[in-house]
């Protein structure tokens, strides 16, 4: 699902690095011109692993877009999706999932919910799915769409 570019995701929106480091949106873009932020339910999530793995495979710095993986909890838990996902995104946690807060993906019965969200180097969403159930948070397809529309 689409959605017009007058929603953004907070510019102080922070994450924590495997290292525990503190990091804004501006910090994840770096000089790309967009960034794909897939939140994940969980850290144990077996689709939301199966996302972040098919959010790798899409080569999106080929693109202009930095994929990020957000995991709800401690540096510890970025550390072991990392080490299931590899290095081809950078992976980032949020303590008390308050990125995920920010970023519009509440909870629906203890659920958290998941989705990816492109966010322009202006703050602008460009694109956005979240659900509750995490089978269909992601849709590489229709995120290629999206960043080529950019």
């Amino acid at each position: 699902m689409s959605v017009q570019s007058e929603h953004r995701v907070p510019s102080d929106l922070s994450v924590l690095d495997a290292a525990g480091r503190r990091f804004t949106l501006a910090d994840l873009r770096g000089h790309a011109r967009a960034v794909a932020l897939y939140f994940m339910r969980t850290g144990t999530c077996p689709p939301c692993i199966y996302h972040a793995r098919a959010l790798a495979r899409l080569n999106l710095p080929s693109h202009g877009v930095q994929p990020v993986v957000v995991v709800p909890g401690s540096s510890a838990h970025a550390v072991r999706v990392r080490r299931i996902i590899g290095d081809q995104v950078t992976v980032v946690s949020s303590p008390s999932a308050e990125a995920h807060l920010a970023a519009g993906l509440h909870r629906t019965l203890l659920l958290q919910h998941s989705g990816v969200v492109l966010v322009d180097a202006a703050g602008a969403v460009r694109y956005r799915r979240a659900t509750a159930l995490p089978t269909g948070s992601f849709d590489g397809a229709a995120l290629q769409a999206a960043i080529d529309r950019m």
